[in-house]
């Protein structure tokens, strides 16, 4: 027996043949159904927003499964793991929705999880990229080029 009768021969499984139809269901998880609550009306450069104090990122992350606190995140814009947010009344933060679900959406693919550094994962680096380009769609401001 050859190599080529033994192929011929041997049961390969397919993909298609052992997929297992049952997997196709889909199970949202509580990230899934999370909605920003304590929405506040702001005005920036005269456009109506709606947006969300940090206590709701601090929400978002803990609804997704990977806790970190308001001083955590305060912590993440001063040291510059966050881009710092152009929404603020006072001392106080604010993020519009998208912003909040960008950044846990991107903390989740980033594999961060409760016990990981963030500063171990590329999170800071795709945060400041998606940021800044959902505050270019939110404000239809032009980004600086460079």
């Amino acid at each position: 027996m050859n190599s080529l009768d033994f192929a011929l021969n041997t049961s390969i499984p397919s993909a298609q043949l052992d997929f297992d139809h049952t997997d196709l269901t889909f199970y949202a998880t509580d990230w899934d159904a999370y909605r920003p609550e304590n929405a506040k009306p702001f005005l920036y450069n005269e456009r109506p927003l709606t947006v969300y104090p940090l206590k709701e990122l601090s929400r978002a992350f803990h609804v997704a499964g990977i806790p970190r606190s308001q001083q955590q995140l305060i912590k993440w814009e001063t040291d510059g793991v966050l881009p710092p947010t152009p929404f603020t009344m006072g001392r106080k933060r604010f993020y519009t929705e998208n912003q909040i679900r960008t950044i846990v959406d991107i903390a989740l693919e980033c594999g961060l999880r409760p016990r990981t550094h963030v500063k171990k994962t590329n999170f800071s680096e795709l945060a400041h990229k998606e940021l800044a380009y959902i505050l270019q769609l939110e404000l239809k401001t032009e980004l600086p080029l460079g």
